[in-house]
Formats: C-alpha cells, sequence, structure tokens
C-alpha cells in the first residue's frame, strides 16, 4: 500500500481536479497533433478538451481525449495513475476502486462509479507500457458489468525540460443509460 507524504497528496488532489475535469476522451479516429492554440491554452494552465459523442452500431459512445500539464515530474504522475485506492479522488463519480489481478503489466481493476439513481459496476483490463508511458484500459467482457462498452487511455509525456508532466486522458463508454446518459455527463 502506498503512502502519500503531503506533496504528492496535493498532487493527488490536482490530478484528481483534472480528470474530474476531462471525463471526456478517445476520439476512436486516433489523437492528432496539438494545434498552436492547444499548446499555449496548455502552457497557460489550461486544460485542453476535445469532447466526443458518437453513434458506432447499436453504441452510444460518449467521451473525448483531455490534455493538462501537471506541475509534477512524470514518474510521480505515472505512480499516481496506478494508486487505485486514490482513484475515488481522482476520477469522475468513482465510489469504489480495487486491484482484484495484479501483474507486472497487466492488472485487472473492479470499478463501482456512479451519480444519483445510476451506478455502474464492472471490471477493467489495464495494461501498462512504462518504457513509452502509456496505459490503455477496457471493459473485462470475461466478468460481469453493466455497461455496454468502454475503453480509453492514460499518456504521460515529459514537459518543460522534465520538471512537469503532459497527461493526455481518453475515453470512449456506452454505459447503458439509453437517453439520459445526457444527464450525467460530466460538461
Amino acid at each position: 500500500r502506498m503512502v502519500l507524504c503531503r506533496s504528492s497528496q496535493r498532487f493527488v488532489g490536482v490530478l484528481g481536479a483534472v480528470l474530474l475535469l476531462s471525463a471526456v476522451a478517445y476520439a476512436g479516429n486516433g489523437p492528432r497533433e496539438l494545434s498552436e492554440e492547444e499548446r499555449a491554452s496548455l502552457d497557460r494552465g489550461a486544460l485542453v478538451q476535445r469532447p466526443r459523442v458518437e453513434r458506432r452500431g447499436s453504441l452510444e459512445l460518449m467521451g473525448g481525449t483531455s490534455y493538462q500539464v501537471i506541475d509534477a515530474p512524470l514518474q510521480v504522475v505515472w505512480s499516481a495513475l496506478l494508486d487505485t485506492a486514490h482513484y475515488h479522488r481522482m476520477m469522475p463519480r468513482v465510489l469504489e476502486a480495487r486491484v482484484v489481478k495484479d501483474d507486472a503489466k497487466e492488472r485487472t481493476v473492479f470499478m463501482r462509479q456512479g451519480a444519483g439513481p445510476i451506478e455502474r459496476t464492472y471490471y477493467l483490463s489495464v495494461r501498462m507500457y512504462p518504457e513509452r508511458g502509456d496505459i490503455t484500459f477496457s471493459v473485462d467482457e470475461k466478468r460481469p458489468h453493466n455497461l455496454n462498452a468502454a475503453w480509453g487511455f492514460y499518456t504521460v509525456r515529459p514537459y518543460a525540460g522534465g520538471k512537469k508532466t503532459l497527461l493526455a486522458y481518453g475515453v470512449m463508454a456506452d454505459l447503458n443509460v439509453g437517453g439520459i446518459g445526457v444527464l450525467i455527463r460530466d460538461d
């Protein structure tokens, strides 16, 4: 179990705010390069969001991609992304998160998320690629879940000579809530 010092606790709070604001994610067409305007926004400390809603067959997907520069070295950000016990402080509406299987580069994470009367439980297959600073995740179809689909990624890159980190976060999900999905989206 990881114990966080005060500076790490502050960082987890900042990362949590970033992830809460960026509950929008990966577009499926692949990420495009950041524009000059987006880079300038990041340099000013702003969150850059690319929201997306799309229909794929029977799936009603919500998500997008978000980018944020975090005032912490890459390894600190990477460690926080793998700190499942603190997901409830970092991710939107997470009520419970726990690792149920953990290998060197892959883990299974149980998640329970909710807002008001809507609560979803599912397991994620999480793949870690530390050598390139990427984490990918998708609903584990072999385990119980009440989502139609969900997948996404985190990518961390050094920024400002390695003193800061650029975090990219993306997710697409069909929460299996029909037309009321628009009511529970984070805007």
